[in-house]
């Protein structure tokens, strides 16, 4: 529910035109309504959903195809479950914006199978993924072999972003935890939203105004560059939504902007400091184990990552499985202006996808994984 827009009086700062005075429902949340209360978000497979998940697995490999063509068709669940599963759509983008779905035990699984079943129940969550699974680990040997990497590759802290120019719900398979830390974090933009509006309406319309952006559009990011002239924030029909990674409007000291980008106003640089500041406030630290498949509505909530230490053993390295998401029938409409870079991710035939293993993903030159692909890097 949306209320509406402020109007201008006694000379005060105003909210963009079309934005509303504030948010209501169940994705206007702060950490205090969630933390310490997992049951409330969490959906758990039962043991016979167990089973069946299992029986569509060895269906889909027993057909012999690609990986690819993993679809509600050839990866088939009894009706109650496939409801279920179908039921994270509505809450993710009409609810708090946020399930996790909990009960696997990736230890029972081969690499195959955990990517099999990952993209057999997120095609019942949404009618369209990009067109290939991300692996997030620590890149030792690339960083060994002298790479530059990015903070998704290293054990370094991640402050909260969405995932820029992907789809409208990104997806993540916890296999494995680390040692300590990697511990994520969500923030509903609503409620940064209806703090921003009420307390800080200045910082709104800043971020409402077009950003100079510079955004790697390949695996390495370092050979060109989209330069992109655009706003953080965005409404459709009164509805706020949010495409947001610092580095790509303010720059990173590994991965600076360009000699020609015009620096960033104070104005610039408070609104960037405010939004991070309310989204970190009011938080919620997520509960997480091993087997945790998250779904995130990527235009309404912020995340964010903690620091990290893998252990030597393989299951206390921290290991992340990414799929973006994207239903073009219940899912969000992404705000024109936010003109999003994203066309190839969804341009790719099913049998062409490369939903890879991590020892797949591996073997391939970095550079090379998925050149050419430009919201590849999404975020920091």
């Amino acid at each position: 529910m949306v209320k509406d827009r402020a109007l201008a009086a006694n000379g005060k700062v105003t909210l963009p035109n079309g934005f509303p005075l504030r948010l209501e429902g169940d994705m206007a949340w702060t950490g205090s309504d969630y933390e310490g209360k997992p049951d409330l978000y969490v959906s758990y497979l039962s043991p016979g959903e167990i089973i069946q998940i299992e029986g569509a697995i060895s269906h889909f490999k027993a057909l012999r195809v690609s990986r690819g063509l993993l679809s509600t068709q050839t990866f088939p669940l009894p009706e109650e479950l496939s409801s279920r599963l179908q039921s994270i759509n509505n809450k993710v983008n009409n609810g708090r914006g946020f399930v996790v779905l909990r009960g696997l035990q990736p230890a029972k699984y081969t690499e195959e199978e955990i990517v099999i079943l990952y993209a057999g129940l997120t095609s019942y969550v949404a009618n369209n993924r990009a067109r290939f699974i991300d692996h997030i680990y620590y890149q030792r040997k690339s960083k060994e072999d002298g790479e530059v990497l990015r903070p998704p590759e290293l054990p370094v802290a991640m402050n909260f972003h969405t995932d820029a120019d992907t789809g409208n719900i990104l997806s993540m398979f916890t296999q494995n935890k680390s040692q300590r830390g990697g511990i994520q974090h969500l923030s509903s933009f609503w409620h940064v939203y209806n703090t921003l509006a009420e307390e800080f309406p200045e910082v709104l319309a800043t971020l409402a105004e077009e950003w100079h952006w510079e955004k790697p559009n390949n695996a390495n990011g370092a050979c060109t560059s989209d330069i992109l002239c655009r706003p953080i924030v965005a409404q459709v029909d009164g509805k706020p939504q949010i495409n947001f990674s610092r580095s790509f409007v303010a720059g990173h000291p590994k991965y600076p902007l360009s000699a020609n980008a015009p620096p960033l106003t104070d104005r610039q640089k408070d609104a960037l400091d405010t939004l991070i500041d309310i989204a970190k406030r009011n938080s919620l630290q997520l509960d997480q184990e091993a087997g945790d498949i998250l779904f995130i509505n990527n235009l309404s909530i912020l995340h964010a990552r903690d620091a990290f230490i893998d252990g030597s053993e393989s299951d206390q390295q921290r290991h992340v499985l990414r799929l973006w998401l994207m239903d073009r029938e219940t899912g969000w409409p992404i705000a024109k202006s936010l003109k999003y870079q994203n066309e190839d991710l969804w341009d790719t035939k099913p049998e062409s996808q490369q939903l890879c293993t991590l020892t797949e993903w591996a073997a391939i030159p970095r550079a090379t994984r998925i050149q050419g692909v430009r919201a590849a890097i999404s975020h920091d």
